[in-house]
């Protein structure tokens, strides 16, 4: 158990530090080209676009299974899971692990993906800013 949790924090680990290096670049960016700033910018905003397109479908079935994790989090309850435990159901055990399992990566999913809608945002911001400044 301890082993998928290891991979699953190192997989958002790297995922959270991979948004944090666009921005950190982006914002080195910005602040030492001024002229090429919104190119830049603009540039980033197109890919990001073309990333949240692509990964549409992927956001929801992750969203549907963060959902159906919800409701078989209903469905299993403490007693029932206890029962189970007691009762020695390895199998029903085991499909709840796999099961809690994809809700993990699911929910990391969708929370990746309303980061970049974040970062997206702040940049689609940045570019509003600018056009407000410069009339």
């Amino acid at each position: 158990m301890a082993e998928h949790i290891d991979k699953f924090y190192v997989s958002l680990r790297a995922k959270l530090g991979e948004v944090e290096d666009r921005m950190s670049a982006l914002k080195s960016k910005i602040g030492s080209k001024a002229e090429q700033a919104e190119k830049d910018v603009r540039h980033q905003l197109d890919k990001m676009h073309k990333h949240v397109d692509q990964q549409r479908t992927k956001i929801s079935s992750a969203q549907a299974e963060v959902k159906r994790w919800a409701e078989e989090r209903k469905a299993a309850t403490d007693e029932k899971i206890a029962e189970w435990k007691a009762k020695r159901e390895a199998a029903k055990l085991k499909s709840r692990a796999e099961n809690a399992e994809r809700y993990a990566t699911a929910a990391a999913d969708v929370a990746l993906a309303a980061m970049e809608e974040a970062e997206a945002a702040a940049l689609e911001a940045w570019l509003a800013r600018r056009d407000a400044s410069a009339a």
